[in-house]
């Protein structure tokens, strides 16, 4: 496992990962609480040869299956911390139900008043053949000032390969924060993730941590902002 520190507190673990032949890579956010505990966000493929690593920032104590895409590793996170707690979306249970969730974050929450967490709604994707709703839900920890996001923005560019690069920009989103031509072909409620956005927005970030692509250090907010204008069709003042 390949453990890089953000800031205090706050760690990532990319991994690869392909999707339609693509190397788009995944990535694992880190959250240590003040109290020691661990929130693990859209786990990678973990082994047992990974703990060491884990335990040694604390105790491992909350899962997170963040949408209805990233939820392939989550069960082998629960394998290794089967006393931690397994957080999912609405509709996860119906399409892993191998998984034992614990619980759901289908409404705005925090953890330890340090993670605040929002579901992001209306947001959807056209997988040929067919739409798929994402059912995200995106995290800010407060602490750090960096907001945590999954598939509802992507930041390619030139650290991919050329394959990437190139559907990167097909897709409309190579050196741009903002989700996809499949994400805007595909979302059909427009209204609900403007207002969802606009909840995001209200958070003081200026990081944000993407599953795929490149880190955001510093502008996130007028950067992801400018990319939901695009995604949208209008301004957002």
């Amino acid at each position: 496992m390949n453990l890089i520190s953000i800031t205090e507190n706050l760690w990532a673990t990319p991994q690869p990962l392909q999707f339609f032949g693509l190397e788009i890579g995944t990535r694992m956010t880190i959250v240590r609480l003040g109290n020691g505990d661990l929130v693990l966000i859209s786990p990678i493929h973990l082994r047992e040869s990974d703990r060491p690593q884990l335990d040694a920032l604390g105790t491992v104590r909350h899962i997170i299956a963040p949408n209805l895409f990233h939820h392939l590793f989550a069960g082998q996170a629960q394998a290794l911390y089967p006393e931690a707690t397994l957080w999912g979306i609405e509709g996860l249970a119906e399409k892993r139900s191998d998984l034992q969730l614990d619980g759901l974050l289908n409404q705005a929450g925090s953890f330890e008043g340090e993670l605040d967490y929002v579901p992001f709604e209306g947001f959807a994707a056209w997988i040929p053949p067919r739409i798929v709703a994402a059912n995200e839900t995106v995290f800010f920890h407060r602490p750090s000032r960096t907001l945590i996001v999954t598939d509802t923005a992507f930041n390619f560019g030139e650290g991919d390969t050329l394959g990437t690069q190139l559907a990167a920009r097909v897709l409309g989103s190579y050196n741009q924060l903002r989700p996809t031509r499949l994400e805007k072909w595909g979302t059909r409620d427009k209204d609900a993730v403007e207002r969802s956005l606009r909840r995001v927005l209200n958070w003081d970030f200026d990081r944000i941590i993407l599953t795929h692509g490149a880190i955001v250090e510093s502008e996130g907010k007028a950067k992801l902002k400018e990319g939901y204008e695009w995604f949208l069709g209008r301004s957002l003042v």
